[in-house]
This record gives structure tokens, C-alpha cells and sequence, in this order.
């Protein structure tokens, strides 16, 4: 029998999926298996490059299992008799990491299940063990190797590992992968949500090399005076191993001893050398970290980001959030969802262009390259997951511990990151008390798998500030999920969603809230259409949307916000805008286009920012 991982960092319940699927193999799948947080420093193959694809968009072979569409078969080895109504080797090729929609034109609007296969070799390696991970598939997936089913994930934008160690034969191996796009109402997002549901394997696939026991996860950071660093070991014989982390620029050398568990903490107080990361200063430092035979190397920068009363604090220094929103979605004019690094960097400098000093990552987990490449340029983050709009199952168990699983896999993935500084635990959801218990029970789990961040949450503004309609101008934060937040955040689109129209006062609009904590405003913004111009109080037009940003930062230095973050920095697909002249599926609240050409919101934006860094 095939050994599989069964660590998880929740409770089998918790990390139960948010909805049954029909069976797809005789046997009970696996459960969702954890994060493997040093990938990117570990010895791997990639399984990335060509494979085969079958699309089933009836999910026959889902709903009606039999052999002859038993797409995690092999016409090679097939007990019981031939294939007949497939076989992988006449199927279409395609090139993975990638979504189907933009790599096959006929397959832009296709939303279901497509299996993908490819052989691979590998060897024996006695004192040894193999990981698969699976970087990102959307929405849910189901992995078989060698016919057998491995394992399963809900969520279309963490990561998932799997020990094959066991299951894996000298020479051919195969491995198929199935990957559903459709989401249901107890998912996450659940069924409404503004932007394009790329589906596919949109993130790099690894045959990962490990020692027989090996450091599985290890988070490094600094507390107060001190630098601490938890360890966990897994694999044959995780406790009671000799552990080391060694920063050899800063002198420093922790040992220690793991538990029975195969867990160890080590503190040390911080070297008079180290120097704190900054976006002005974005120091790194290389940490070895060793178990036995295992040793990895971590770029790890150092840093303290708190509160006092309404001032962000990085590093003892008052913050303003020079910031910008951004959807994962490469500039072009075919944008797609599979980000390499080289388009991630070009994002990130196309904000540091505007002059930024901070992106909100919408409205999911991005790539894992991003915040290791926002640790290289000094660009601070927010990070969150698609707990989204009112239509989410707040009441639902199982979406609460799908919440909390992809919560768990973004921070065990991401903590080790300078670059991030917020934790985002939902965006625009309705103050309900179901809401605010889902989400308080999110919150934490974040404080306990990271006391060093902040935490925050995209709230929607008060409406009934002294029977006030929408569009009047006393705008309030006063969402109870507030007491439980570090920093309070804002989405108002005043002057778009809203009875505001130009040649209305700004300056009779006021933005509060009623917590004594730093007040970012995360979103606002207006549609335009590149390119197309006219009167400053014409819709859709770039001369709209510079005025509306003109009037809207005006508002933003006078009411005390800690930080301002536009939505946002590129055009992007989202299938809910029909507008046929401006839209045509695109949301075009971007101060660049999808091919990247500057809008005049992008100028009023960079000089704004320019006055705020004193440049």
C-alpha cells in the first residue's frame, strides 16, 4: 500500500473539503496533505513542460466510474482488459504550468474538469524520500500515480504535497491529474466573484528530494530583541535530532535538540550588526538551516511591523502605504493566470514605477515567487485569501475549515517573507454574527501560526451613520470585526458606486472609523477605458478617473488614513462586466491597460506618491 502524508497542520476536520464530489476511485481519497514550506530551496525535478489532456465536461467519468473512462488509467497497464473509449497516447498535448483558457482559444469560457497526464522517470535512491507538490491547481484537484489515487485539494491557489516514496517504480512512472475549475456554494470563493476563473495546473509541478528525515517546515523571524526560529522535522525519525541555524554574515549559530514530536524552538538575542529590512533597504540575509543530513538555505529579511493608536509602525518609523492593488494576471494582450517570476518582477517594478512602497495582493494567494521577488525589491505586501462578497456558507463547517486550511497553507508558505506585512482574512464581507464568527476563528489561527504580522480585512463602510443612504458623506467603518483586526480597512468607491457624480464636493465627504487603529483605505477607483478621452465629468474616460483620484487623495490626507491602496494597478478579466463599449469582460479600474499603457490616473497617482516619500 502506497504511503501517504498524513501530517497536516489542522485536524482532519478542519481540513475536511468544503463539498462531497462524486467518487472517483474505489477507494477513500486521501486526506489534504501540508505544506512543504522550504520548496523553493529544496533539490527537485520538474514535472513541468508537456503533457496530455482529456477534457470531460459531462464529468462522466467523475459521476459514472468504469474502466473504459477511467482517465487515471494507462493504456499500458490496464487490468481487466483494453481501454476503449480513450487512450493517452492520441491525446492533445499541452504545455503545464498553464490555464487552459488562455494556452487553447476554443477553452477561453470552459469551466470543468479536465485530466491531464504525462511519464516520467525515476530511480531508486535508497535513504531517500520523494515529495509530488503541486504548486497551484484550480479549483479542485484529485492526483493518481501509477493508477492509484494520492491525493486530493480544494482551493485553486495553495499549494499541496504528497510522500510517494513508497509508490514510486524504478523507470516509467505516470501521473494524471485532474483539475476542476467549477466552484459550488460552500466553496472559496463560492459562485460569484469579479474576475476570470482561470482553470488548470496554473503553477509548477515538483518531484521533490528529501533526506530520510527532514526539516518539513521552519519559520525565522524577529521578536522584540530577539531572533527565534521554529523548527519541525518529519520522515523516519523526527525526534530527538541535533538541529542548527547559522547566519554566517550576522555571526550567529542556534542549537538545539527536537522533541518526541520533532519540533525544537531556538531564540537568540539579535546581533548588533543586523540591519532591518526596509523598502528603502531590503537586506537579506542567507540562514542555513540543518537536521542530520538535511540542510537548506533560507534569504530571510529581518523586521518589526506594529501599531500605535492610528500610526503604522515599520521598524520604530511612522508607515504611510504608498500602495496599489493587483490581480494575478500577466501584462499583455493575452494576460494569463500562470505568472511566471520574470512576469511577477514585472508587475512588482511596474508598481515601484507608480511609486509604491506596498501591493495588496487580490483577492487570493499569489505565486510564491512574488513575495520572495517583493523581498529582493523592497516591496511590502498584503496577503490574503477568497473569503469574498456575502455569498460565501459563513454557516457552513466545511467551508470554515476550507477558510482555515487555505489560511494555514498561505501563512505556512509566506512567513518566512519580509515583504509581507498583513494578513488579509476576507474582503467586502456583510457584518452578520455567522460572518464574524467564521472569520474570528480565521483570525486565530493566524495569531497562533504568526504572532509577528498584522491582521486586517477588507470592511465595507457603515450606511446608517445617522440614517445616512448610500452615497451621503459620512463614511464610517464600524463593523464589529474591527475589535479583532490590527489595522481597519476601507473599500469606498465614492463617485462610482455611489449618488456622487463630479461637480458634487468632495470636500463635504468625511472617512472614519470608530476603532483608535491605523485606517487604510484598500480600494477605490473608477472605470476607464484607455485611450478614451473626454470631459473630467464623463464615465469612462481617463480625464473621470484622474478626477476621481485627484478628489479622492485630497480626502485621504485629510482624514488621517494610515495608507491608501487604489484599485488598481492592471485592467484585468472579470466575465461580470458587460459594458459593450468600455468593458467587454474586462474590469478597467486599472491605471495601466492589459497591455500595459499608462492611463492619466497613473500620473496623478505617481506624483501623489512622489509628495508623500518627500521626493
Amino acid at each position: 500500500m502506497m504511503k501517504i502524508d498524513r501530517r497536516s497542520l489542522l485536524s482532519s476536520a478542519a481540513l475536511a473539503f468544503a463539498a462531497p464530489w462524486p467518487a472517483l476511485a474505489q477507494t477513500a481519497p486521501a486526506p489534504a496533505p501540508a505544506v512543504m514550506s522550504l520548496l523553493h530551496a529544496r533539490a527537485k525535478t520538474a514535472l513541468s513542460g508537456v503533457w496530455r489532456y482529456i477534457l470531460d465536461p459531462y464529468d462522466v467519468a467523475a459521476r459514472k466510474p468504469r474502466q473504459r473512462r477511467s482517465f487515471w488509467l494507462d493504456e499500458r497497464e490496464t487490468p481487466g482488459g483494453p481501454l476503449i473509449e480513450y487512450e493517452w497516447s492520441s491525446a492533445p498535448e499541452i504545455t503545464l504550468p498553464c490555464d487552459w483558457n488562455t494556452a487553447i482559444p476554443e477553452l477561453m469560457w470552459y469551466d470543468g474538469p479536465v485530466y491531464f497526464h504525462r511519464v516520467f522517470q525515476a530511480e531508486a535512491r535508497p535513504g531517500l524520500r520523494r515529495h509530488l507538490v503541486f504548486e497551484a491547481v484550480n479549483y479542485r484537484a484529485a492526483v493518481w500515480l501509477n493508477g492509484e489515487e494520492i491525493a486530493t485539494h480544494e482551493g485553486g491557489f495553495t499549494p499541496f504535497s504528497v510522500d510517494v516514496t513508497d509508490a514510486l517504480r524504478a523507470g516509467d512512472n505516470w501521473i494524471v491529474v485532474r483539475a476542476d475549475s467549477r466552484h459550488h456554494p460552500a466553496g472559496l470563493p463560492s459562485v460569484d466573484f469579479d474576475w476570470k476563473n482561470y482553470g488548470g495546473v496554473t503553477r509548477p509541478i515538483w518531484l521533490v528530494e528529501t533526506p530520510d528525515t527532514y526539516i518539513e517546515d521552519a519559520f525565522v523571524r524577529l521578536e522584540g530583541e530577539a531572533i527565534r526560529v521554529d523548527m519541525r522535522l518529519a520522515g523516519a525519525a523526527p525526534g530527538g535530532q541535533a538541529v542548527r541555524i547559522a547566519a554566517p554574515e550576522l555571526g550567529l549559530i542556534l542549537r538545539g535538540r527536537t522533541d518526541a514530536e520533532g519540533r525544537a524552538a531556538l531564540t537568540a538575542r539579535a546581533p548588533q550588526r543586523l540591519r532591518l529590512w526596509s523598502p528603502e533597504r531590503p537586506t537579506l540575509y542567507d540562514v542555513a538551516l540543518s537536521a542530520g543530513a538535511d540542510v537548506v538555505h533560507e534569504q530571510i529579511g529581518f523586521r518589526r511591523i506594529e501599531t500605535r493608536g492610528r500610526t503604522l509602525l515599520l521598524n520604530g518609523e511612522a508607515l504611510f502605504l504608498r500602495g496599489v492593488a493587483m490581480h494575478e494576471e500577466t501584462i499583455g494582450e493575452n494576460p494569463t493566470r500562470a505568472v511566471s517570476e520574470a512576469d511577477a518582477i514585472a508587475l512588482l517594478e511596474t508598481a515601484k514605477a507608480l511609486g509604491c512602497n506596498f501591493v495588496r495582493l487580490a483577492h487570493y494567494p499569489h505565486a510564491a515567487h512574488v513575495a520572495r521577488a517583493a523581498d529582493r525589491l523592497g516591496v511590502l505586501l498584503w496577503a490574503e485569501i477568497p473569503v469574498y462578497w456575502e455569498d460565501v456558507a459563513y454557516g457552513d463547517p466545511t467551508t470554515l475549515a476550507l477558510a482555515r486550511a487555505m489560511m494555514t497553507e498561505l501563512v505556512v508558505r509566506d512567513r518566512n517573507r519580509a515583504s509581507v506585512i498583513l494578513w488579509s482574512v476576507a474582503n467586502e464581507t456583510p457584518p452578520t454574527p455567522a460572518r464574524t464568527g467564521f472569520l474570528r476563528t480565521v483570525i486565530d489561527d493566524v495569531r497562533r501560526l504568526d504572532p509577528t504580522r498584522l491582521v486586517t480585512a477588507a470592511l465595507d463602510k457603515n450606511v446608517d451613520i445617522g440614517g445616512a443612504r448610500d452615497g451621503d458623506s459620512r463614511i464610517s467603518v464600524q463593523d464589529e470585526l474591527g475589535a479583532d483586526l490590527d489595522v481597519i480597512a476601507m473599500n469606498q468607491y465614492e463617485a462610482w458606486y455611489s449618488r456622487r457624480s463630479p461637480g458634487d464636493i468632495f470636500d463635504e465627504v468625511t472617512f472614519s472609523t470608530v476603532y483608535d487603529k491605523p485606517l487604510v483605505m484598500s480600494e477605490f477607483g473608477a472605470d476607464a477605458l484607455a485611450g478614451h478621452r473626454g470631459a473630467r465629468s464623463e464615465r469612462w474616460t481617463e480625464d473621470y478617473q484622474a478626477w476621481l483620484f485627484e478628489e479622492t487623495l485630497r480626502c485621504v490626507d485629510r482624514d488621517g488614513f494610515a495608507g491608501v491602496c487604489p484599485w488598481l494597478l492592471k485592467d484585468f478579466r472579470s466575465p461580470r462586466r458587460w459594458h459593450g463599449r468600455f468593458q467587454q469582460m474586462w474590469n478597467r479600474k486599472g491605471v495601466i491597460s492589459e497591455r500595459g499603457v499608462r492611463k492619466q490616473a497613473f500620473d496623478v497617482l505617481r506624483a501623489y506618491y512622489q509628495r508623500k516619500a518627500g521626493g
